[in-house]
Formats: C-alpha cells, sequence, structure tokens
C-alpha cells in the first residue's frame, strides 16, 4: 500500500504530539509496522556501528516521512512578508551570498539541499534538541543528498546520504552506520537568530519560501511548548539535571575539549573573557546574530553550535560551562 505524502506528513505531526506524553523508558525502539532500520537500511545488531543499536529509536512510519527539500525556491528580504520581526531564522552567509531559512518552516522539512555562494550546502534543523547546523554536503570529493532517515539517537535528528544510504548524526556530524562510518562532515557558519538582526547584518539576504512543494501550516510550529518544558521526546543516554534541559547554550569544541556558552549570558553587548584550554578568549555575538569564540593572541576564532543544554550534554558530557 502506498501511502501519500501529504498523510505522511499528518502521521508524523501526530507522532510528534503523542511522543510527548508516554515515559520514555517505556518507549520501543520502533512502535510501527516496518522498521526503518532494519527492513528500510538493512542495519541491525550485527552492523558495525559508532552508536549502540539499542539507542536508535524510530519516530517516523517510514523513511522521508519529513521530506527535506532539494529544489528551495526564496524571496527577496521586502518581499517575505510573512516574516515578524521575532521569527528565529536559520543563517548562512557564504561568498557574499546571504539566505534565511525560518524555523517555522524547517520544522516541517529539517534539511534543505541547497548551493550558497556557489558551495553545496545542507542546512539543518532538530527541532527536538533545538539544534541548526550547516554542513557542506560533499561525500569523499562527491555532492551527496541528504535526507531525513526517520531514526533519532540522544532525540536527535539522524539523517542518511542518498548515495551510500550511511547515517549521519546531525549534531555532531559524523556518519555513524553505512559505508561512510566514522567520515565527518565539514561544518558551515549559521547563525540562528530573529529576523530583525539578520535582515539588518544582510539586507540583502533572500529567504526561503512557503512555496515547497508540500502542504503544511508555516504559520505556527507542531511542537506546542515543548521547547518550555523539561520533557525529552526520545531517550537520551546522559542527563545533567543542574540546568532546564532546554536551556539554549552554544556548544564549542577547541583543541577536542568542549565548552559552551549560556544563550542568556550574551544578552549584553559586552563580550565574556575567559580562560579555556590554555587560551584567553574572547566570546561574543556577532552583528549577524552568531556567536564566535576569538583567540586575539592566536589570531584564531571559532563558530559556535546553538542548541539546548540536554542535547549538548548528551553528546559531549565532558563539557565545561563558561563562565565558570
Amino acid at each position: 500500500m502506498q501511502i501519500s505524502p501529504r498523510l505522511l506528513g499528518s502521521l508524523a505531526l501526530v507522532v510528534l504530539f503523542i511522543g510527548l506524553a508516554p515515559p520514555i523508558a517505556a518507549r520501543e525502539r520502533s512502535p510501527f509496522p516496518t522498521d526503518i532500520l532494519v527492513e528500510t537500511f538493512g542495519y541491525g545488531p550485527g552492523t558495525p556501528s559508532n552508536i549502540d543499536y539499542d539507542e536508535i529509536y524510530q519516530g517516523c512510519p517510514v523513511r522521508d516521512c519529513i521530506p527535506a527539500l532539494t529544489a528551495p525556491e526564496y524571496l527577496a528580504a521586502g518581499d517575505a512578508d510573512f516574516m515578524q520581526a521575532g521569527d528565529l531564522v536559520l543563517g548562512v552567509e557564504i561568498n557574499g551570498d546571504a539566505r534565511a531559512y525560518p524555523e517555522l518552516i524547517m520544522n516541517f522539512h529539517e534539511i534543505v539541499n541547497d548551493t550558497i555562494g556557489g558551495v553545496p550546502v545542507a542546512v539543518t534543523f532538530c527541532p527536538l534538541c533545538g539544534s541548526g547546523v550547516a554542513f557542506e554536503r560533499r561525500v569523499a570529493g562527491e555532492v551527496v543528498e541528504l535526507g531525513v532517515s526517520g531514526l533519532l539517537h540522544g532525540s536527535d535528528l539522524v539523517m542518511y546520504d542518498r548515495k551510500t544510504d550511511s547515517l549521519w548524526q546531525q549534531i555532531t556530524g559524523e556518519a555513524v552506520i553505512g559505508p561512510r562510518r566514522g567520515e565527518v562532515l565539514k561544518t558551515v557558519p549559521l547563525a540562528m537568530v530573529d529576523w530583525k538582526s539578520w535582515r539588518a547584518a544582510h539586507p540583502k539576504t533572500r529567504v526561503l519560501s512557503r512555496d515547497t512543494g508540500h502542504v503544511r501550516d508555516y504559520s505556527r510550529g507542531p511542537y506546542g511548548n515543548y521547547a518550555a518544558s523539561d520533557q525529552v521526546m526520545f531517550p537520551v543516554q546522559k542527563r545533567d539535571l543542574k540546568l532546564h534541559p532546554k536551556t539554549v547554550v552554544h556548544g564549542f569544541t577547541i583543541g577536542g575539549q568542549p565548552f559552551a556558552v549560556l544563550d542568556s549570558a550574551l544578552a549584553g553587548d559586552e563580550p565574556i573573557a575567559a580562560e579555556f584550554g590554555g587560551r584567553q578568549l574572547t566570546i561574543r555575538r556577532t552583528a549577524g546574530g552568531g556567536v564566535i569564540a576569538g583567540d586575539p593572541a592566536g589570531g584564531e576564532s571559532w563558530h559556535g553550535m546553538r542548541l539546548f543544554w540536554f542535547a549538548w550534554y548528551n553528546f559531549h558530557p565532558d563539557t565545561a560551562r563558561l563562565p565558570e
């Protein structure tokens, strides 16, 4: 039996809503008739993997039930009359080409396969982790498309590439299962910021159009009060109860060592000075809304990843928090 894309979208949203109710400890790995991991991708307990097979959960009835975009259309900033000043966008600028991806659209698609400033890029967003990450979508020198597998690990989006069917963890960018296991996608700087700030810094930005070819209500998010609640929809392996799990942080890894900065600590205009790994860092928010940690003495800088605290901690349990 074939299921229409529209019905798949509805099923996915039903799954998301009912997923808030049951205790995560009681969740089955795959509550659906089709086991995506085994039946679609052909991976099982004996498949070499960088993550535990039993920690992979299924959030959709079938692969691609959340449809990634592969032919995105755009509007000039002045024509995007549906955007409100406070709307969150994922902003990427490469070689003078600036694009804004509204969170309200990304909630329903999670991945946009794009080319920005001549660079093939995948802009990704996991609503459950609040994590926005952009990657160059080259694998072994070949441009690939990324899709939504329908699987989650650590409550985070698991992507797949349509060339090899390898599974990729969104937050780390690592291929965790499949022919490309162990490879890591190159990240591209991305800012998650309100529309007003992004547009002021990038007046010629283009905005992802609501004309996606899919029937969705892009005027509101499908997750209710999830971002404010203390619930995590799918099991995570490591928890830290010292902070509310949905506290927004910016995560960095410098010299193999991770640290996080609370978004609230960057609310003012003054940068944060902190010592980390033998470096004297200056952490600041850019005019375009990104967060950068700079080492003035060494002339180096690093871009942070904006996401919920529980998600950063789960993948980086040895993380520090700055300032201490």
